[in-house]
């Protein structure tokens, strides 16, 4: 590496190059990094190559399974990162003052709290000069009437006149406490084995799963235990009460932290997913548009590239 101390900035090809750069790193997939940047993927690796070219070091190793950082590339990222936080941070005070912009965001509670809530400080965080609330709600008003900016239903894509982006690709798994699922290891699947069952009595997805999965229905309830809410009904599950079958978004963080456990392979559709919806009024708004990019980078884009 170069022994200078200092390295002044209007040497560098352009700093649009450690935008690239920077966006490259945080993702570490070229096809991700070039559409988050508008560009194509020649474009953003002649970038790349110019910087590493000026450098006189390479900054990424290539190989089949993707990007990799370098020794110098780990460095140089972790001193990006930190800078564009800080420049992002800065021009977000600028514009605080005089342009501020409330967000209401409406979503059914299960949603809000289950996959919006432990992720909607890092939007406010990228974006202090918007105003966000969360409008938690059970039952839908119309988009143009409710007040609100976007709103997350769930459905099945047909909503005349909007754009409806799907943030969610939705099998039905039956779950449980790893508790409940140690009880019940080596039985068949579909035998709860005197557990209790929960059923929502407005989208009952264990029935959905017996008819889509008739090897593994399940037999030997105990006894049903009915909610009318999905957010009441998972706490108790993550609490060892039973068993039950759950929209994949909505138990997806529980089972990464291992509070949830499925039960049994196999999987059951309902056709309907999650989708955000803007309305018509205020689609045009900066922080509407920034909100529904940020659910797509956060939400659709990692399970593209899983």
């Amino acid at each position: 590496m170069r022994s200078s101390n200092t390295f002044p900035l209007q040497r560098m090809p352009s700093l649009r190059s450690l935008l690239v750069f920077d966006t490259v790193a945080r993702h570490l997939n070229q096809v991700r990094a070039a559409e988050s940047l508008s560009l194509t993927q020649s474009a953003l690796s002649r970038q790349i190559k110019a910087l590493e070219d000026h450098l006189g070091v390479a900054l990424f190793e290539r190989n089949s399974r993707g990007l990799k950082f370098t020794q110098e590339g780990e460095l140089l990222y972790d001193f990006t990162r930190r800078s564009f936080e800080l420049l992002n941070e800065g021009l977000g005070r600028l514009v605080l003052d005089f342009e501020r912009q409330t967000l209401v965001v409406s979503a059914a509670r299960s949603y809000a709290e289950r996959v919006l809530a432990p992720r909607l400080g890092d939007f406010v965080r990228a974006h202090p000069w918007i105003d966000v609330r969360i409008d938690v709600h059970r039952y839908y008003a119309d988009i143009e009437a409710s007040g609100a900016d976007i709103s997350v239903r769930l459905g099945d894509g047909n909503w005349p006149g909007y754009d409806a982006l799907r943030l969610s690709e939705d099998g039905l798994i039956p779950v449980c406490a790893p508790a409940v699922a140690q009880a019940l290891r080596g039985g068949r699947p579909g035998d709860v084995a005197g557990h209790l069952v929960f059923r929502n009595v407005e989208r009952d997805y264990v029935e959905q799963w017996n008819r889509c999965n008739a090897q593994a229905a399940f037999v030997n309830e105990h006894a049903v235990l009915k909610f009318n809410d999905s957010t009441t009904l998972l706490s108790a599950l993550e609490a060892g009460q039973g068993v039950t079958v759950a929209r994949m978004s909505l138990v997806a963080d529980a089972l990464a932290r291992g509070v949830l456990v499925r039960l049994w392979s196999g999987e059951a559709r309902d056709d309907l997913d999650y989708y955000a919806i803007s309305a018509q009024r205020t689609a045009h708004r900066s922080a509407t548009v920034l909100f529904m990019e940020w659910l797509r980078e956060t939400l659709i884009r990692p399970r593209a590239g899983a």
